[in-house]
């Protein structure tokens, strides 16, 4: 059998796409390599925490459109974030007073630029004096965890944009992402139309208006027209071959930024860092894993660790293990407890290293001073025949996001649909 569109990888945007072409009656299949849909969404309910567990996306960052549609077709509630957002530096429990002084001067100037060059390329030229020392750490810590930079290539217009909405209200919806997921899995399958698990993609022979997609379980599937929502990193690393290679698109795809990310779940017996606050929602620090978030308002006993960009890159090298170690290192500096007493109320633990992955690759995309253009040449499809859709594709707002996968499968249905 023929069908009218093959969708590589069944993630929000492959999802997404496949809803949106059923609905106009088109005959869809999705290839997904692994045995469950969702991508880098995975919520899973595990013996060990005392509730289900985010291993990938875990906020919705803002009143975001399509992923608020969603929600409310699907039947599922928002549970809005609380908790204080507080900074520890060498072991201090920072207050406002104590907060870096030259912030405010660096977003004011931030809003200022107009010509796009480097994250670092900006601090260089207008923060290099040894004043801005801890401004620039500041700076490059907010780029690696927020948006999972490399500063030396991250383009400045993107944060000039991104970091001036981070005031916006975040949510979790209630029983996970995995909910959303399911949803959209749903109403994909009512219609029918073939999704196949565990095959993984490594070869696309293609001509105009025919596509052949190889599997490494020898399956083989025929399509008109051809979707691939594979993560940025799976492309950029070559794990799909393109027959003939994809020239122009390839080197665009070499463009675009994406990050590494490592997320850390730890479940203790008690929640002890209710001792320093009440109330804390998100702390950042100094340490090897600097960033750390409770479930509130949710009252539970979870701690979770991130560590983005080209830091998480290095560390997804070591054992589990050793960055189990890591992990409690940072909590021990941060919270003045001993490693010893810390390993005591620690009752289980997950660690996801996305990039070790080989069907992820990375966390999620940034922009460079490039992507612009790239984006611009990925959103013209080959020979009319292959499209790409996903977050690293996406050109408007929440950039990296689930949002922004949903709005680009969208988006890739709707213009192929004028080339059937």
């Amino acid at each position: 059998m023929k069908y009218d569109v093959l969708i590589i990888g069944a993630g929000a945007a492959g999802l997404m796409a496949m809803r949106e072409l059923i609905k106009s009656g088109y005959q869809v299949c999705i290839l997904e390599a692994t045995g469950i849909a969702g991508g880098r969404i995975h919520t899973i309910k595990e013996n060990g925490f005392d509730d289900t567990v985010e291993t990938g996306p875990e906020f919705i960052h803002g009143n975001l459109e399509r992923t608020q549609q969603l929600v409310k077709e699907a039947g599922l509630s928002l549970i809005p974030v609380t908790g204080k957002m507080v900074s520890v530096q060498k072991g201090k429990w920072l207050t406002e007073d104590d907060e870096d002084e030259h912030w405010d001067v660096f977003m004011k100037r931030l809003q200022q630029q107009e010509d796009d060059i480097t994250i670092e390329q900006f601090l260089q030229q207008y923060f290099s004096a040894t004043q801005y020392a801890s401004l620039r750490n500041a700076v490059q810590h907010y780029a690696e965890g927020f948006d999972l930079a490399d500063i030396s290539k991250a383009s400045v217009l993107f944060v000039k944009e991104e970091w001036s909405q981070h005031n916006e209200v975040n949510y979790r919806i209630k029983g996970g992402y995995g909910k959303l997921i399911d949803y959209l899995q749903q109403q994909c399958m009512q219609q029918h139309d073939d999704i196949f698990f565990n095959h993984p993609v490594y070869k696309i022979e293609h001509y105009p208006g025919h596509v052949t997609a190889h599997t490494i379980n020898n399956k083989t599937i025929s399509a008109s027209k051809l979707i691939v929502t594979v993560p940025l990193g799976v492309l950029q690393n070559n794990s799909i071959e393109f027959m003939p290679a994809l020239a122009s698109h390839s080197t665009a795809i070499a463009q675009l930024g994406f990050g590494t990310v490592i997320k850390i779940l730890l479940q203790f017996k008690t929640a002890f860092w209710k001792k320093h606050a009440d109330d804390i929602g998100f702390i950042l620090s100094d340490e090897t894993i600097p960033t750390w978030w409770t479930q509130s308002p949710i009252q539970n006993n979870l701690l979770t660790g991130w560590l983005g960009g080209p830091k998480a890159a290095m560390l997804s090298r070591l054992t589990n293990d050793a960055l189990l170690q890591t992990a409690l290192h940072s909590l021990s500096a941060i919270f003045h407890k001993s490693m010893p007493v810390l390993q005591q109320l620690l009752t289980h633990h997950k660690i996801i290293c996305w990039s070790n992955n080989p069907y992820i690759q990375g966390g999620y995309s940034y922009n460079t001073i490039a992507s612009a253009e790239a984006k611009n040449i990925l959103a013209t499809p080959v020979n009319n025949t292959i499209f790409f859709a996903g977050e690293a594709y996406y050109t408007g707002k929440s950039q990296g996001t689930v949002e922004a996968a949903l709005q680009s499968g969208r988006e890739a249905a709707g213009k192929l649909r004028a080339f059937i």
